[in-house]
């Protein structure tokens, strides 16, 4: 048996994960933060999945969880680990609280390094498992600065450098360490922003924001459908030797060039022309 560990089964990218991979023959051990969708999936998926109730920013319900399925992951070793829990808090840095800086942090930080720490040995730390995959699901947020997304970039990037150093410090043990960079995707984090920002519109970047919400709807409009990026996550698992970081971008050379190559003074006054565009305005 193949077993496939994916943090956030509940909606987009982790449930279309959860869907995919049971159908091609995977284990999925996933994790949701509510007993009832918990319930649910381990219905809809019996005989190929288990769906656990675990909050990845709480360490000792991670312990928890990953002690009731020990007995499958020494049996059959963990295939692959995918960091896929994640949230965004849109807002001016100026006015999010430390709290909500700090949770941004612990879920798309933190919480990968907890669990991702967690089952190493069953990845191939421990010598008795064969080495395994490790896919952190990144964003093109890791890679661009966009205004009013701060603190999900911020986390974003940092993610992008904790996979390079797990890889850097796994390859010892032939563990394939990888991040996917999605662009606008198509999955439920973009109705849960819309009117986020409405909160701000008293303070002076309230004008500026007054259109986010528009902002949203041309992203959501450009996004791929969740699916691509989980026939990217089934292709990665086949391949021996992937690639360090797969970039899913409908404009990769636009957006390289923005986040790569054009000097930051540039790139400063190309999205203070946007923003000043409003409604026409569409973050990468």
């Amino acid at each position: 048996m193949q077993i496939v560990f994916i943090t956030g089964v509940s909606t987009g990218i982790g449930r279309d994960a959860l869907h995919t991979l049971t159908q091609k023959g995977f284990f999925v051990i996933g994790t949701v933060r509510k007993q009832d969708e918990a319930d649910s999936l381990n219905s809809l998926y019996a005989s190929s999945a288990r769906i656990l109730k675990m909050d990845v920013r709480n360490q000792e319900e991670v312990l928890e969880c990953v002690d009731s399925v020990r007995s499958l992951l020494n049996e059959y070793g963990l295939y692959a680990l995918i960091n896929n829990a994640g949230i965004a808090v849109p807002g001016p840095l100026q006015y999010l609280t430390d709290e909500e800086f700090a949770d941004q942090m612990d879920v798309n930080v933190f919480s990968v390094r907890r669990i991702t720490n967690i089952l190493l040995p069953w990845l191939g730390a421990d010598k008795a498992f064969k080495p395994g995959y490790i896919i952190n699901i990144s964003s093109v947020s890791g890679l661009f600065n966009a205004p009013y997304n701060g603190a999900y970039c911020i986390s974003k990037h940092a993610l992008e450098s904790m996979t390079d150093v797990y890889r850097r410090e796994l390859i010892q043990f032939g563990i394939r360490v990888t991040a996917i960079e999605p662009g606008p995707i198509k999955t439920a984090i973009w109705q849960k922003n819309k009117g986020a920002l409405s909160r701000f519109s008293d303070t002076p970047y309230g004008p500026i924001l007054a259109a986010a919400d528009t902002m949203i709807e041309h992203s959501e409009k450009s996004g791929y459908d969740v699916s691509v990026i989980s026939s990217l996550i089934f292709r990665i698992l086949q391949n021996p030797k992937p690639k360090t970081r797969y970039l899913v971008h409908r404009k990769k050379i636009m957006f390289n060039l923005l986040a790569k190559w054009l000097p930051d003074t540039i790139v400063d006054k190309l999205v203070a022309r946007s923003l000043a565009g409003g409604k026409k305005y569409r973050p990468v």
